[in-house]
């Protein structure tokens, strides 16, 4: 099935802060980051860099722009915004990487291809094992509906599972090579939370965190992400909480629990985005204000493609303006499912392929 939306209505005037000129801040000063060249005793100039980003985030004020080197580098690092205003990272295609490399050495052998050794227990006891560069959960989600992880003598080749020895550790259990392994360790990739107000970041990815690549909470306003991507994490690629406010462009999000997941009272703004290849939803908007406009949502999987609504009975206040979407089902046989469940919905030249299309709790305007 495909069908379209008609055009009409302008876009809610709430948001049009959204496209001005947010992020913008006066010149100050660069501050360099290079993990490997680096040293956080240096003064983060081009000559003397810093070994972490958050060492540079401690030191820049309103106006400064903190450069990650070397361009598309692995930084095994994560960064917390608090109390920032008017600062800038430009990320150069770095990678914030959730996982830590596991050791090829020191592996007890249970059978001729099972292997076991101590760990630490994980926060929120979330597992995520990457094997060769791939991200390997075994079913488990943090929705309260995940499996329980099979006995170690039932995993195949390339599965794992863990096993609770105490409150501060377990066995982390290996079907096949312990080669090339790696298992996370790191909550979220960047995250904010108390007032930030002005931030920018550019050409910035997160990988493999056992919760969200980007983690907004708190009162974070007049942001700003620019091509951004946020993939294999436990949980969302790009989540916004609280009273946060923020327009993401050009960001590509997959192989979440949820690609986004924006609730409370936050207001997000999405221009030239993708969302894929998710657990649960590609799209969850819920709480307050939304907009998608020239984004797309390639429904892969099982899960919902798109679901938004006010949290709980009250629609007031809820507004979702869908422009230039398109939301398309890619499972031969199976729509991809979209559940639009109360508030005010703006649709403009949408277009929804192989989609059953749900809108019937919402107000549609023209």
């Amino acid at each position: 099935m495909i069908f379209r939306t008609q055009a009409g209505g302008a876009l809610w005037a709430g948001i049009v802060w959204a496209c001005v000129c947010m992020g913008a801040t006066a010149r100050g000063t660069d501050w360099h980051v290079h993990p490997e060249r680096g040293d956080d005793k240096n003064t983060g100039t081009a000559e003397a860099m810093l070994a972490s980003v958050q060492r540079a985030v401690t030191l820049a004020e309103p106006g400064d722009t903190i450069h990650l080197h070397p361009r598309g580098a692995v930084y095994r690092q994560s960064i917390l915004l608090s109390g920032k205003s008017g600062i800038a990272i430009e990320g150069n295609d770095v990678t914030l990487e959730g996982a830590d490399p596991l050791p090829e050495t020191g592996w007890e052998q249970v059978k001729i291809d099972l292997f076991r050794r101590v760990m630490p227990r994980t926060p929120l006891d979330r597992h995520l094992l990457i094997l060769n560069g791939r991200m390997e959960r075994m079913g488990r989600t943090q929705s309260g509906n995940s499996r329980d992880f099979p006995p170690p003598t039932a995993l195949e080749t390339g599965q794992f599972c863990f096993e609770t020895i105490d409150e501060k550790t377990g066995w982390l259990y290996v079907r096949g090579p312990v080669t090339g392994l790696e298992w996370s360790t790191r909550m979220n990739g960047l995250a904010t939370s108390g007032e930030n107000r002005g931030i920018t970041v550019r050409n910035l990815n997160a990988r493999n965190f056992l919760n969200d690549g980007f983690n907004l909470h708190g009162h974070c306003v007049e942001s700003v992400f620019e091509n951004i991507q946020g993939y294999d994490c436990f949980d969302e690629g790009f989540s916004a909480h609280d009273t946060c406010e923020c327009v993401i462009r050009d960001g590509k999000f997959w192989g979440n629990e949820n690609a986004v997941a924006d609730v409370n009272d936050c207001i997000t703004h999405y221009q030239n985005c993708e969302f894929r290849d998710s657990v649960s939803v590609d799209c969850l908007l819920i709480g307050k204000t939304h907009t998608l406009i020239n984004c797309r949502i390639l429904n892969t999987t099982t899960a919902t493609a798109l679901s938004a609504g006010p949290r709980g009975p009250d629609a007031a206040g809820f507004r979702l303006t869908l422009e230039n979407l398109i939301v398309e089902g890619r499972r031969e046989g199976a729509p991809a499912r979209v559940r639009i469940n109360g508030g005010e919905l703006r649709l403009i030249n949408c277009t929804f392929r192989n989609v059953d299309l749900n809108t019937s709790g919402a107000t549609q305007q023209d």
